[in-house]
């Protein structure tokens, strides 16, 4: 019987975004550029609290076509789960039917009192050809509204190796 994944240890954990108001980030891009070429997946977790004007923002994922300078971006498309994530309600974390979000407009995150979460699951096979990664990019919802996001990178090219220094670039 299989015991599950050690993500510290089978995996890698990227900050994207630590909790911020992101009220006022007028679609500003992660600092952060996480390169796949040694992973073959990523999980983005956008966490969002709940406060008005959250429907405002927007969610898009950026490929990106160099490490570490990232000269050209290009937002794609990617699919992605939304949960529910209420610790005071029934089925508190239920997770939503996977979507596919346009590149263009990414997600609108649906305008709610309970917070949720977006879990976006991206292939390093989705990127465009010559794309090595993505840097991820929160929309101002012109209202206070706190959000954080990580990315969990899985399925390593090299598992006996340490691939944190290989992985991250800011």
């Amino acid at each position: 019987m299989s015991k599950g994944i050690n993500l510290a240890t089978e995996g890698h954990i990227v900050t994207l975004y630590y909790p911020v108001d992101v009220n006022g980030l007028a679609a500003a891009e992660s600092p952060v550029v996480v390169c796949m070429k040694n992973y073959a997946h990523a999980t983005i977790i956008v966490s969002i609290g709940a406060d008005g004007g959250i429907a405002a923002s927007t969610i898009l994922v950026h490929a990106i076509d160099k490490q570490p300078t990232a000269t050209a971006h290009a937002a794609i498309a990617f699919r992605y789960y939304r949960y529910e994530t209420s610790q005071i309600a029934a089925n508190g974390d239920v997770r939503g039917s996977l979507t596919w979000a346009v590149a263009a407009t990414g997600i609108v995150p649906v305008a709610t009192t309970t917070p949720c979460m977006y879990v976006i699951e991206l292939d390093a096979d989705e990127l465009p050809q010559g794309y090595y990664g993505f840097r991820l990019a929160i929309g101002d919802p012109a209202a206070a509204c706190v959000e954080s996001a990580i990315a969990i990178l899985t399925g390593p090219r090299y598992a006996d190796r340490n691939l944190t220094e290989l992985s991250l670039y800011t």
